[in-house]
């Protein structure tokens, strides 16, 4: 009923601020998370085996209205609210951890070194962070937590890159280039009108191979860039972390961080939907000759 009540109005800088630190939570999440508390659970399962125990009522209209009492106010409470920002921090983490040792088995040892000492690097960057007397350890472990997520986003675009490497290794452009060339000069040759329309099948397929090559070149060196300004961003953090005297600052530094790497939720996905449509034109290409 209280966030009706601000409904429309201007949130000052103060609650602003207040509703950083606090977290805003999905309103589906916190009532899921008071229903499932487990001394929720523990007070229904209570009431009910009371009840049976009696052969009373009074227990379950006593625990249907303290329930109904905790899930109108209970998620509302800026203690619960703070309790499930930082429950759903830890089991993200923990998806973090589970996510990074599966990507860490998948990669060559280039990746797992660059991997472990920028690993290293945000490790000094918390604990400078902690040390520094100028900034509140309780408000500042929201943005700390971030170098953890920055840290998945390097394996995601390391796992990216290893196998855009691969693909490239595997096929050349000269190769490409020769399918091409072959096809025109069959083509200009033939004089079967069925061999011809094979013929330009082939020719299209190599075209659109040579096409998807280039962008997937274009990519890799992209990923290479990527990868290397969020080290290089990494060890400035470290060296700047002494001279950050306010949270907001902290915030803008690890902004800027995230912004000069880029989104990478989607760089597996992408590149797996190139490979695959790669093997794909390969396979139809090869049935084609």
């Amino acid at each position: 009923m209280g966030s009706e009540k601000r409904k429309g109005k201007p949130v000052s800088k103060a609650e602003a601020r207040e509703l950083i630190r606090v977290g805003r939570a999905p309103t589906e999440s916190l009532y899921k998370r008071a229903f499932w508390n487990q001394y929720n659970l523990i007070m229904l399962a209570g009431a009910g085996l009371f009840a049976l125990t009696t052969w009373t009522w009074l227990p379950l209209l006593v625990g249907g209205g303290i329930e109904a009492l905790w899930m109108t106010f209970g998620p509302d409470a800026k203690l619960f609210r703070r309790w499930v920002v930082k429950q759903e921090g830890k089991e993200k983490q923990e998806a973090l951890r589970r996510a990074a040792a599966a990507a860490l088995e998948s990669l060559g040892s280039q990746y797992v070194d660059r991997f472990a000492e920028l690993e290293q690097t945000a490790e000094e960057v918390r604990g400078l962070a902690e040390d520094n007397p100028s900034l509140e350890t309780s408000l500042i472990q929201d943005e700390l937590d971030k170098l953890g997520q920055m840290l998945h986003v390097f394996l995601q675009m390391a796992v990216s890159h290893q196998r855009l490497h691969a693909y490239l290794s595997e096929n050349s452009e000269v190769e490409i280039r020769r399918d091409i060339a072959q096809c025109e000069k069959a083509l200009r040759s033939e004089e079967s009108p069925q061999v011809q329309e094979s013929l330009r099948q082939g020719l299209s397929l190599a075209e659109k191979r040579m096409r998807q090559h280039t962008h997937i070149e274009s990519e890799f060196k992209s990923l290479s860039v990527r990868m290397d300004t969020l080290e290089k961003s990494m060890r400035y953090l470290k060296s700047h972390i002494v001279a950050i005297s306010t949270r907001e600052e902290l915030s803008d530094e690890i902004g800027n961080l995230i912004t000069g790497v880029g989104a990478a939720e989607s760089i597996s996905s992408e590149t797996e939907d190139m490979l695959a449509e790669l093997r794909a034109n390969r396979l139809r290409q090869a049935a084609s000759k």
